[in-house]
């Protein structure tokens, strides 16, 4: 039988296999909403709206029971959704939705989306705090692969790798295997909304576990982090050091997954922002 070889699957297939080992090494121990605004603020309201921003492996909907209770509460929101093959392009996208809407902004983010939103608000004014939950926070030079160093690794990064747990197609870009994302990103949820969240994934160019980050914006933005205490993504040790660098008020969400800040404890992180929301509007 013949065997046809795609050469740029090829090229693409071994640019994310060296990404995956280089992000594996650093990391062992010594390791639906649209874009647009979805609820409209009353006129000559003080309150910020809440933009939410998704990680890696994630879109928009992701965000659909904390959008659910922070509308619900008369908070309007909004939820771009990341291309995830650029951090500079996320950024951007970030950005041109903090332009379109008037008025103080509240931004939240999980996973990458805390290397994005430190990127897209860093010398804004208009964003007047950060909500974290399970979130990266860089320094400036920092990537999430060195960001990791020391730390265990992420559970898609199981042996043997490469593959590990990612599915990637010809362009580097990947995806968690299905039969592994309950385990490795959400083990808190049930079987059945664990498996929609995994057929809502978006490939992610391997690359940003590398990109230096910009100048960050919680470095000059007051922080409320969440950690996630069962993360088998990024650990939790290393969530509580980054909150620590960034002076972030702190919650922990003790049997929370990856993905539970925003699923099962949706609720309680919800009214965390609620409260950050009022805040700041208290003080503005």
């Amino acid at each position: 039988m013949n065997v046809h070889r795609n050469p740029r699957r090829r090229r693409g297939l071994l640019v994310a296999a060296a990404a995956i080992a280089a992000l594996a090494a650093a990391a062992m121990p010594a390791q639906a909403t649209s874009a647009a605004t979805t609820a409209a603020r009353s006129a000559g309201s003080t309150a910020p709206t809440i933009v939410l921003v998704h990680g890696a492996f994630a879109d928009p909907t992701a965000w659909n029971e904390v959008n659910a209770s922070l509308r619900k509460d008369g908070y309007a929101t909004a939820a771009p959704a990341l291309g995830l093959q650029m951090i500079a392009a996320d950024a951007q996208i970030v950005a041109a939705t903090l332009d379109a809407i008037p008025g103080p902004k509240v931004l939240v983010a999980h996973s990458y989306g805390g290397v994005v939103v430190s990127n897209a608000a860093s010398g804004r004014t208009d964003v007047t705090a950060l909500g974290l939950t399970a979130a990266y926070l860089p320094a400036q030079g920092e990537s999430i692969g060195s960001l990791s160093q020391g730390y265990t690794p992420p559970a898609f990064l199981a042996p043997p790798f490469p593959p590990g747990h990612l599915l990637i197609d010809a362009t580097g870009s990947a995806i968690i295997d299905p039969a592994f994302f309950r385990a490795d990103f959400a083990q808190d949820l049930n079987p059945k909304l664990a498996a929609r969240m995994a057929a809502a994934q978006k490939p992610v160019n391997l690359g940003v576990l590398f990109t230096p980050s910009g100048p960050p914006a919680w470095a000059t933005i007051p922080s409320w982090y969440a950690i996630s205490g069962a993360d088998r993504i990024i650990d939790p040790a290393l969530q509580r050091a980054m909150a620590a660098r960034a002076r972030s008020t702190t919650v922990t969400f003790d049997d929370a997954s990856h993905a539970g800040g925003f699923t099962h404890y949706s609720a309680r992180f919800a009214k965390l922002i609620e409260q950050v929301a009022t805040s700041m509007a208290a003080t503005s």
